[in-house]
């Protein structure tokens, strides 16, 4: 009986009762093979289609169910993927990838027919899984009897809960120990080589196969290569997602009679996968992420620790048939050190497709219900990718090529290439080919070498498996016919409608990209080229170029005019003191040709100079004073009191300082008078007259103590504010004033009759009941003409000496 079992009845009830419900499991409970199978059987629902956020685990799932059903797949159960479609009419079951439910929920937003969506291995917050959740959350909206489950091992279940507002169902799973054995290691950096020995110990100390996780398929390659194996009884199989089909189910599949099996996985094995005789499980405790680069534009694969879920998962593994063992590379204490979950990918990627996907669905990225919600940065960052795409245009409406693109069901770059590739064709024969085989290779990811057309030239005469099946399905696809001699001098054209953002001129010892990173320029290919067209980047810090080809301005131009245009730029140079003014030719952040301009500097050209300054220079351009104070206290009073003060942080003012700075530079002639420019009245009409009162009564500029004299007051961003004022004139102040309704504390500078520092406090109250004592006993015999009271907390203020008072 598996666990899964004995919370089937009250998880029944909850779908029956609640639109939402979350199931908690471990490894092994059955919740994507017995439960969805049971649902099907007992027909509580018409139809149930099931996520599973990998593609190996989906086709294994739907033929293990078909095979419980002795039937094939595409019968009572399916499968769906990209590029794979197996259901019909009898289909009640439907397992499906992310981004294929999404494209169901994008063509029927009702959902129709389907009235049980499962979410499996929710954990892994991919955001194709979080865009489905989304949208299925608003489908529910739609109509009252579509349910949603979600499931993992390892939720975050108190914060779903929260958010779903959802009952949760746990199952307490098999009972099979996992023992625990941690290698520590003596240098971090050669985890890698530390892990051939790793996995021998487990060999050598325990029976039945073993599971190694590792994070990609470079690591497999080294571990496979540098393992010393000379029992003849042990074989060792690979596992990862560019497996063929036949690989992998090698590596799932029992080993044969009297034998063992090393199987090296990445983390496609960590979740609902099962690999008949696995009780060993050696976990290198690293995975490849993805991390967008928001400076650079650019994806790169990290290798990351795991987190404290991640280790649970692929610890399961090892116990679902009997007890195991896991042998862990690093301490203990190490892995506790660790995140409880991992980052979600909404987070730390590229938000383009789904930013393409909110609109197409008619909503904005912020009114979807989402579990975490992109920053600003990530989402002016998609934006201006999808202009560049000629998906949305330059109010960000989506062009009438929107939904083409977005249904060509591939990356939106590869698919902005194969819809303009079509228009291009017509007058240049060929061109399509030479697209689709593009795609291909950086779909297949089977280039071997730098030069994209070396690579190509080199796939097409001896094809990988990889790069042949997919220009196969991409010819099919768009009606292609073969052709022997490809345009490849219209690669770089190829490569441009694909990445835009990458096009890259040489600028001294690197290169700039039209996105505004720079990249290092390669020391073996293109050394005499000034303008590439990049396909691959990544590396240390975004910066390394994996594959390029040379490219020409005056081509590129003829072929995505969107992206070139002329500007009339005037700047100040420090160096020379003056201003200059030139005709620039921009492809993105490239000047590619540069001529002096033949119109007048008049005084917009200067603001717009004076503000190239403050972009480049900051804040620290201006020197002066109350100007800052003013300025800082707007920013306090945006993150402290909101409301009417919407400004919370010191770039967002820069930003938008085209704005409302322009129109009071206008008599600013030199950089000594942007210097002393007095802005007050420019950050003032900011804010209406009420909000100026409202900021003057919670943040002062000033404040009049009981003596009646009145102290300026020093703000500052990461601190408490500051009054420095002689002791004698806050007698009778019972304790410190308060300022944005007690929000910012006040730093008291208390000063002797000689304006010298005496005491430091934020609480008055403590000082006068406590250290004042300390204090008196001194300043009596020091400036015994000065009053110095035993109860200063009630005396008069005073700012005379004795004798006046």
């Amino acid at each position: 009986m598996l666990p899964i079992e004995q919370s089937y009845c009250e998880l029944l009830t909850q779908l029956k009762t609640h639109p939402l419900c979350l199931l908690q499991a471990p490894p092994g409970a059955g919740k994507s093979t017995w439960l969805p199978l049971q649902l099907l059987r007992e027909g509580h629902f018409k139809r149930i289609v099931m996520l599973e956020p990998r593609r190996l685990a989906a086709r294994n799932i739907a033929n293990y169910l078909a095979a419980q059903q002795n039937e094939e797949v595409g019968q009572s159960v399916g499968l769906r993927l990209r590029q794979e479609t197996k259901v019909s009419a009898q289909t009640r079951l439907e397992i499906v990838t992310e981004g294929v439910l999404t494209r169901m929920l994008q063509s029927d937003p009702e959902l129709s027919g389907v009235d049980l969506a499962i979410f499996d291995e929710f954990h892994e917050r991919s955001m194709a899984a979080d865009t489905a959740m989304a949208f299925a959350l608003e489908s529910q909206l739609l109509r009252d009897d579509l349910s949603i489950l979600v499931m993992s091992a390892t939720l975050d279940s108190q914060r779903y809960q929260s958010f779903f507002d959802c009952p949760i169902v746990q199952s307490e799973g098999r009972s099979y120990p996992i023992d625990e054995i941690y290698q520590p290691l003596a240098a971090q950096d050669k985890w890698l080589q530390a892990m051939p020995a790793l996995v021998e110990r487990a060999l050598s100390e325990q029976v039945g196969s073993v599971l190694v996780f590792l994070p990609g398929q470079r690591e497999i390659n080294y571990l496979a290569q540098n393992l010393h194996l000379d029992n003849q009884e042990i074989e060792v199989h690979m596992l990862y997602g560019e497996l063929d089909k036949n690989a992998q189910q090698q590596a799932i599949a029992p080993a044969p009679q009297g034998k063992r099996k090393v199987v090296l996985t990445t983390n496609v094995a960590e979740t609902s996968l099962t690999i008949e005789g696995i009780r060993v499980v050696v976990d290198s405790g690293k995975r490849r992420a993805a991390q967008f680069n928001l400076n650079t534009g650019v994806t790169e694969l990290r290798t990351v620790n795991i987190s404290r879920s991640s280790a649970t998962q692929r610890a399961g593994r090892a116990g679902r048939l009997e007890a195991g063992v896991v042998y862990r590379l690093g301490s203990k204490e190490q892995l506790e050190r660790r995140a409880s979950h991992d980052a979600p990918e909404i987070l730390t990627s590229d938000i383009s497709a789904l930013m393409l996907e909110a609109k197409i669905w008619g909503a904005s990225i912020d009114e979807l219900q989402l579990l975490d919600m992109p920053s600003s940065a990530q989402q002016q960052q998609a934006l201006a990718l999808l202009e560049m795409l000629e998906i949305v245009d330059s109010s960000g409406k989506l062009t009438s090529q929107a939904k083409i693109i977005h249904g060509m069901g591939t990356d939106l770059r590869f698919g902005h290439l194969l819809y303009k590739a079509k228009e291009i064709e017509l007058s240049h024969p060929g061109f399509l080919y030479l697209a689709a085989a593009f795609v291909a290779l950086m779909e297949a990811r089977v280039a071997t070498v730098p030069e994209l057309s070396t690579a190509l030239n080199m796939q097409l005469q001896r094809p990988h498996p990889a790069f042949k099946q997919q220009l196969g399905y991409w010819r099919k696809r768009l009606s292609v016919a073969v052709i022997n001699e490809l345009p490849m001098s219209m690669l770089p054209i190829v490569v441009a409608l694909a990445f835009p953002d990458r096009i890259a001129k040489r600028r001294g010892t690197g290169m700039l990209m039209s996105n505004g990173a720079g990249v290092l320029a390669s020391e073996e290919h293109w050394l005499d080229e000034q303008l590439l067209a990049i396909a691959e980047v990544g590396g240390k810090q975004g910066q390394r170029i994996f594959s390029a080809t040379a490219a020409d301005s005056e081509q590129l131009k003829s072929y995505l005019p969107h992206l070139f245009s002329e500007q009339v730029v005037c700047e100040f140079n420090d160096k020379s003191g003056k201003f200059t003014n030139e005709v620039r030719q921009k492809l993105g952040a490239i000047t590619l040709h540069t001529q002096p301009s033949s119109e007048p500097i008049d005084a917009d050209m200067k603001c717009q100079a004076w503000l190239g300054v403050l972009a480049k220079r900051g804040w620290g351009v201006f020197k002066h004073a109350q100007s800052e104070q003013l300025r800082i206290r707007l920013i306090l009073a945006g993150q402290l009191l909101g409301g009417v003060f919407s400004i919370s942080c010191e770039q967002a003012l820069l930003n938008d300082a085209k704005t409302w700075l322009t129109p009071y530079l206008t008599d600013v002639k030199s950089l000594s008078e942007l210097e002393s420019f007095d802005y007050r009245p420019a950050l003032l009409s900011l804010i209406d007259y009420g909000a100026q009162q409202q900021l003057e009564e919670l943040l002062p500029s000033k404040l009049t103590v009981p003596s009646g004299s009145t102290h300026k007051l020093i703000y500052q961003l990461d601190g408490p504010a500051k009054l420095s004022v002689r002791m004698q004139e806050v007698y009778g102040l019972m304790q410190s004033p308060q300022l944005a309704h007690g929000k910012l504390p006040l730093l008291m500078e208390l000063l002797s009759p000689a304006h010298r520092p005496l005491q430091l406090t934020q609480d008055l109250a403590q000082f006068w009941q406590g250290s004042y004592r300390e204090v008196q006993k001194e300043m009596k015999g020091r400036y015994p003409k000065h009053f110095w009271p035993d109860d200063p907390a009630t005396a008069q203020a005073t700012n005379k000496v004795k004798s006046k008072m």
